[in-house]
Order: C-alpha cells, then sequence, then structure tokens
C-alpha cells in the first residue's frame, strides 16, 4: 500500500504547473558593447528626441508613444540594432559600462544574453537624462525627464520571449547637467504548460495499475 501512495503522490504532483523562478540576468556589473557617440542632437533637429546642449530646448518629461525612427549616423555601424557593428565606434569587446557619461552627449550599449528557457523580462532602468530601448532590433520604450538616475524610474516588461540568444539594445541621451545611469534586469522562466485532461488520466491510471500490478506479486 505504500508504493500505491507514492504513486499517487507522483501522479498529484504531475497535475502541478511547475513555478516561474526568478534570475537577473542583466546589472550594472554587466559587461557590453559600448559606443560613445558624441552630441547627436542635430541628428533629429530641433523638437526631437535628442534635445539640444545646456538645456537649450527645456528639460521635459515625457515618454514615447513609438519609435522616434532616429537617422542613425556612421557612427553606430552598419546595422547596429541588427547586431553589424561594421564602420561603427564600438567596443571591440564587451566592456564595464560606465554609470556616467559625458554631459551633453549620446552613448550606446548593447546586452547579448542567453535565455535557457522561454521566459518574461522584467526591466527596471534609471537614467539623467534620456534614453530608448531595443529588444533584438524592435523598439520597446523611449523615455526623458530630469534629476538623477533611479532604478526604479521605469519599469519595462515583456511577457514571453523564447529561448535562444538576444540582444538588449539601449541609447542614452544627454542635454545638460549631468548624467547618470542604471539597469537591472530579471529573467522569469515561464511556467510548463499542464498536461491536457485526457493525458493526465491515462497517466493517472497508469500509475494505478502499475502499483497493482506491484501489490498483487507481493501477495502470489
Amino acid at each position: 500500500m505504500k508504493s500505491i501512495r507514492n504513486l499517487l503522490g507522483l501522479a498529484a504532483l504531475a497535475l502541478l504547473p511547475l513555478q516561474a523562478s526568478a534570475t537577473i540576468i542583466i546589472d550594472n556589473s554587466t559587461t557590453g558593447l559600448y559606443n560613445n557617440l558624441g552630441d547627436l542632437a542635430a541628428i533629429d533637429g530641433p523638437g526631437g528626441f535628442l534635445l539640444g546642449a545646456n538645456v537649450s530646448e527645456g528639460d521635459p518629461s515625457y515618454q514615447l508613444g513609438g519609435d522616434p525612427n532616429l537617422p542613425f549616423t556612421a557612427a553606430f555601424g552598419t546595422n547596429w540594432l541588427a547586431g553589424n557593428y561594421a564602420g561603427g565606434t564600438w567596443s571591440a569587446n564587451p566592456v564595464a559600462i560606465p554609470s556616467a557619461w559625458a554631459v551633453n552627449s549620446e552613448a550606446a550599449i548593447v546586452y547579448d544574453f542567453n535565455l535557457a528557457l522561454a521566459s518574461s523580462l522584467h526591466i527596471d532602468v534609471g537614467v539623467d537624462n534620456g534614453l530608448l530601448v531595443w529588444l533584438n532590433g524592435n523598439f520597446l520604450f523611449g523615455a526623458t525627464a530630469g534629476g538623477g538616475a533611479n532604478i526604479n524610474e521605469y519599469d519595462i516588461d515583456v511577457a514571453s520571449l523564447g529561448a535562444g540568444s538576444h540582444s538588449l539594445q539601449i541609447l542614452l541621451a544627454d542635454h545638460g547637467g549631468a548624467t547618470g545611469y542604471a539597469i537591472s534586469v530579471d529573467a522569469n522562466a515561464l511556467p510548463v504548460s499542464v498536461p491536457e485532461p485526457t493525458g493526465l488520466l491515462l497517466l493517472v491510471s497508469s500509475l494505478l495499475g502499475l502499483g497493482f500490478v506491484r501489490y498483487n506479486k507481493k501477495r502470489a
């Protein structure tokens, strides 16, 4: 009877979905490709996302509703959002990402990472003054604001990302005063799907059948 109880216990466990587990995959100590770009305010002109130096266009706070579609200069490489950095001014290898960069200038970062399982992502990021964020070349988020770089300034969530290699691409922007940057990214493995009812019934029946066979053999 003890064996049957053990088998029933295993069947009960099979009914439960696996719990998601959170893992920090990127933080302030994570290395990445880095690119000091200089002042790029001219590439999207007055009133664009990349504001003029020395707060000449004010110090606004707002979030973008979509990709600003910046006309990237040669300093970004052939196509940095597709992983092609030929001709750009990137670091040759991943380096430590500074928490501040030159005032009145822009900088770009690429974090390459790998997921063993399909996961959701939660991104906490803070910046002084603005940033644009892409995942695998797809625009996620853009905002600018005065003040310092609080790690909880912005929260960005990605509901589902498949297992494999990915790239988080970030453009940092400044328009005067000071700069600052901080980031933390959690990957939460998605729960395994619960088996269909028919499959569960078959599993439980098989386990019970095996248990009764073993029980009868002991009685023989």
